[in-house]
C-alpha cells in the first residue's frame, strides 16, 4: 500500500504525522505542496483543506488525526498480513 504525506515547511502537524507514521513503521513518501502548488487546489475541491494530507488508495484526511492515523495503520496492518 503506497501511502503519501502532502505537507507545507514549518508545519507542526506535519512533523507530528510523519512522527507518528515512522513510530508505527508506515512507509511514506513525502510531497511538499510549496514545491507541487497545482496540487494544492485539487485537494481543495476534494476537501482536504489542511496540511498535511494523507493519501492512499480509497483513503485519505488533512490535518493530524489521530483516528484517521490509527485507521490507516489498521489498513497498512491488514495488507501486511494478508
Amino acid at each position: 500500500m503506497k501511502v503519501v504525506v502532502y505537507s507545507t515547511p514549518n508545519c507542526m502537524a506535519c512533523k507530528s504525522v510523519k512522527r507518528t507514521l515512522d513510530k508505527k513503521g508506515i512507509e511514506y513518501d513525502s510531497i511538499s505542496l510549496e514545491q507541487h502548488p497545482e496540487l494544492v487546489e485539487q485537494f481543495r475541491e476534494l476537501g482536504l483543506t489542511e496540511a498535511p494530507i494523507v493519501t492512499t488508495e480509497g483513503f485519505s484526511f488533512s490535518g493530524y488525526r489521530p483516528n484517521k492515523i490509527a485507521e490507516l495503520e489498521r489498513k497498512v496492518m491488514r495488507e501486511r498480513n494478508a
